[in-house]
């Protein structure tokens, strides 16, 4: 190894034959493996660490392409590195065109899987789902075809109406449809597509989407509401009551800490937050009432805990916290339809428009952060302390 360059962080060097590969992915913790003598070739391991992904990186045009040969032990070694410089030279002349680094469906799939699993600007959730539909569903389905041949046909056939024949829900197609869409969409518009075979495709064109369930919510269900959270755990109990009163969305709640409850404020950290900033929600008495019998209750029954809503490790994942709100379901709605609840309460009872934005935490242009902030903020203790008053009329009880 040349004394002048020092390995990357991640990054095993050696020489790249079977037995040295096999080592690196038992042994090793780095995810990449590289050969000082073929510097255009990476492996990169999967996460269980079973076979890796053999990439040849060429830099063309001021950026790094990055072409996938075969997936190890699969491929043979030997074969591959023999024909590396016929390759490459095909390559400089032109004969392999440089342009084309995705081939197939599956080169795009996993090149978007990791472009937005790196990507912490999209909230975790929705990376995590959009990963476990491209493995779960589209890589199986269509990983196979050629990008140059597929078409409005080929997702029709062989994804839509194979995912119908094994009943899956509509709207669940729908968003594995999305996903495709995406994929090629952020593919072309950085310039590793050319064309996008996708483009004007609608999900509608190849099945009928009925309308979505009433999932809604109404001021006259609280009656009912109510009855059902005080039948509900206390942990649920608390955990939807918070979402009602403060419109917050369930992963901002379920992640919340009793070091995030300062004096009057609930500080949603920008960590937590779907809009990436620190959220301030004033702490009204009836919050006030309903934390501190929750904590008592906690420490008598549970023990000290940093967080609210606690598991058998930390806190609850999110699939509990879904599975709590079917103790509270008396009919077809969502946890989010509590966050909705919210929003028509307070609007109903005539609260600013931009008083309710700015509790429900929603993304607001550049131009009024500053006003919201400054003014806005003064007005968001009165209208709580308003709408869980009218909450207390229509029957709320604080656990006690």
């Amino acid at each position: 190894m040349p004394k002048s360059v020092k390995p990357s962080v991640g990054v095993q060097f050696g020489k790249a034959n079977t037995t040295t590969i096999k080592r690196w992915l038992v042994e090793s913790e780095a995810r990449e493996f590289r050969d000082w003598q073929y510097p255009n070739v990476k492996f990169r391991a999967n996460t269980n660490r079973t076979k890796a992904s053999v990439f040849l990186v060429l830099h063309e045009g001021g950026k790094s392409l990055w072409k996938k040969q075969g997936h190890f032990p699969a491929m043979c070694l030997k074969t591959f590195f023999n024909g590396l410089p016929q390759l490459l030279a095909k390559r400089a002349i032109g004969e392999i065109s440089n342009s084309s680094e995705l081939l197939t469906l599956e080169d795009l799939l996993l090149w978007y899987a990791e472009h937005v699993s790196t990507n912490t600007t999209l909230s975790k959730s929705w990376r995590d789902n959009c990963v476990s539909m491209i493995h779960k569903q589209l890589l199986p389905k269509v990983g196979h075809q050629k990008i140059t041949e597929f078409d409005f046909i080929c997702i029709d056939s062989l994804l839509v109406k194979a995912m119908l024949s094994a009943e899956y829900p509509p709207h669940y197609i729908r968003l594995c449809v999305n996903v495709l869409k995406r994929a090629f969409s952020a593919a072309c518009d950085l310039r590793l597509l050319a064309v996008n075979p996708l483009a004007g495709y609608r999900v509608q064109f190849s099945l009928k989407l009925g309308p979505a369930l009433e999932t809604a919510l109404t001021e006259t269900d609280l009656t009912e509401l109510f009855a059902a959270l005080q039948g509900a755990s206390r942990p649920a109990n608390l955990l939807f009551l918070l979402m009602l009163m403060f419109g917050t969305r369930i992963n901002e709640t379920r992640l919340s800490r009793w070091e995030h409850f300062a004096g009057d404020y609930w500080i949603i950290p920008a960590v937590n937050a779907k809009t990436r900033q620190e959220h301030r929600l004033p702490l009204t008495p009836a919050a006030k009432a309903l934390l501190y019998n929750f904590k008592q209750w906690q420490l008598n029954n549970v023990g000290k805990r940093s967080f609210l809503f606690c598991g058998e490790k930390d806190v609850i994942s999110k699939r509990t916290a879904q599975y709590w709100s079917e103790q509270i379901r008396f009919k077809e709605f969502t946890s989010h339809a509590l966050r909705k609840l919210c929003r028509t309460i307070i609007a109903d009872m005539g609260v600013d428009t931009m008083v309710g934005e700015r509790i429900l935490n929603h993304a607001l242009p550049v131009l009024l952060r500053t006003y919201v902030h400054s003014t806005l903020d003064k007005g968001v203790l009165a209208a709580l302390e308003a709408y869980h008053q009218h909450l207390v009329k229509r029957g709320f009880v604080g656990a006690t």
